[in-house]
């Protein structure tokens, strides 16, 4: 019995296993292999996940490039400096390029120089701007052997137009001479180029300041070349330099763009229509915010309309170089005190004293001495007047004078009625005074003379 099972039980499972085996081999092309149950990136998470972050904030990096945020992008390129990835020479470039554009470019030179940057591929992509940098420094010590393997490794990047610019500059550096400037517009026609080329090419004339070079060619400009509003904005700039400012204006006059807004204001300025060139520098603004051309502009403007508020606001968001930083701050004082804001001004001018010897200057002075004058500071009106007057400002002199008459001088300056006074001085600067002056002589000057001429031979 236990062998018919057996037997049984045998037979079945060959029989099972030839209808497997059968339907398997009908079924043939239908079956998909299983999905992974991990990704590469799963099986090493913390590797991919370092790589995207990096790639992330490198992202994040360029978005702060082109907005012209140089701290914040700063900030994450040099996180990425410290870890071991290799996006570090791109974070050194990028550095290099912020180094450059602060103005800089000994520490521009030194992350361009950093590690592989030094080294192909890298160098063909920071070589342009190294040479730059050499040139600014004027370290010509190796700058004609680094531009001639720049434009050997880097031979594919630069066009024969971009050439013509670091050509020139790296000429005018190690071998000047008359006439250099003009070389690159010499027998071109700027209608043959395209667009590309023909803006690098204005670019440069303006640069060099060789619009004359140029400017003829301008009106024979292709419709297909004045389409493109950069080309138009470029050909107004070189217009305006060369004082054909009506030219000027018909190639800007429907472009919204920073430069075009800017030598907008600066035709109205000519024509002395401050309003109107007041909104256009705004408008430039708009279109980029730390435009230092508006800027530039828009603070004195603001002075002549008396727009205080908007005057200081404009003021400090100046960029200043080295040294200067006392200059804008007396600015902002002068705005902030014009406005009535005579804390403040006071305030501005305690941090220009602090940091700056410019704060014994006859400006500071005098916005010191108003503002104490109407924040009714006795002793602080006093020194500032006494500043003033040292350097030959009468108006403090004569406020000196008063202080030290009135026992609350800036109280009496600031009354609200009416101060009774007499014109007695009128009457003083209209009498005439009846007969010469005589003075009696005591001592006759040729005595004086005899006797000094017996020391020295005076007389001959």
């Amino acid at each position: 019995m236990k062998f018919l099972l057996a037997f049984f039980l045998i037979s079945s499972a060959f029989a099972q296993q030839k209808l497997i085996q059968g339907d398997l081999y009908a079924r043939r092309g239908q079956y998909v292999p299983m999905d992974e149950l991990f990704t590469p990136e799963e099986l090493n998470r913390v590797l991919f996940s370092e790589s995207r972050q990096y790639k992330e904030e490198l992202k994040r990096v360029k978005y702060y490039l082109i907005n012209g945020e140089l701290s914040l992008a700063k900030v994450y390129l040099q996180k990425l400096t410290f870890g071991q990835t290799k996006l570090k020479p791109i974070a050194y470039r990028y550095l290099g390029m912020i180094a450059f554009i602060e103005q800089d470019y000994e520490k521009s030179i030194k992350y361009l120089t950093f590690g592989e940057l030094k080294n192909p591929p890298h160098y063909a992509k920071i070589c342009g701007l190294l040479v730059l940098n050499k040139i600014i420094l004027s370290d010509v010590k190796d700058l004609q052997d680094n531009w001639f393997r720049c434009r050997g490794e880097a031979s594919k990047d630069i066009n024969a137009t971009n050439l013509a610019w670091l050509d020139t500059l790296v000429s005018l550096k190690l071998e000047a001479r008359p006439g250099i400037t003009q070389l690159p517009f010499k027998k071109v026609t700027i209608r043959a180029l395209d667009n590309v080329d023909l803006k690098i090419l204005l670019k440069l004339a303006i640069y060099l300041n060789q619009e004359k070079m140029v400017v003829s060619q301008l009106p024979e400009l292709y419709p297909e070349q004045l389409a493109d509003t950069e080309v138009r904005e470029l050909a107004g700039h070189l217009f305006f330099r060369s004082g054909q400012f009506a030219n000027a204006y018909k190639f800007i006059e429907d472009i919204k763009s920073p430069n075009a807004e800017n030598i907008k204001g600066n035709l109205y300025l000519l024509r002395e229509k401050y309003e109107i060139a007041y909104a256009q520098f705004k408008l430039a603004l708009e279109e980029k915010q730390n435009s230092q051309n508006a800027l530039e502009r828009l603070v004195p403007i603001a002075w002549l309309l008396g727009d205080w508020k908007a005057g200081s606001g404009y003021s400090q968001q100046l960029i200043t170089r080295a040294g200067t930083e006392a200059n804008k701050l007396t600015i902002m004082a002068a705005f902030e005190m014009q406005a009535g804001r005579y804390e403040k001004a006071r305030s501005i001018l305690r941090e220009i004293r602090q940091k700056s010897r410019r704060g014994s200057t006859l400006e500071v002075g005098q916005i010191a001495s108003f503002s104490s004058l109407m924040e009714n500071d006795p002793d602080e009106l006093k020194v500032s007047a006494y500043q003033s007057c040292e350097l030959l400002d009468m108006v403090n002199c004569w406020v000196l004078y008063q202080a030290y008459q009135w026992e609350n001088f800036p109280l009496v300056v600031r009354r609200g009625d009416e101060i009774p006074h007499k014109d007695e001085w009128t009457k003083l600067t209209q009498e005439k005074v009846g007969g010469k002056l005589t003075e009696p002589i005591y001592v006759y000057q040729q005595d004086i003379e005899e006797l000094d001429d017996k020391l020295i031979k005076l007389i001959k």
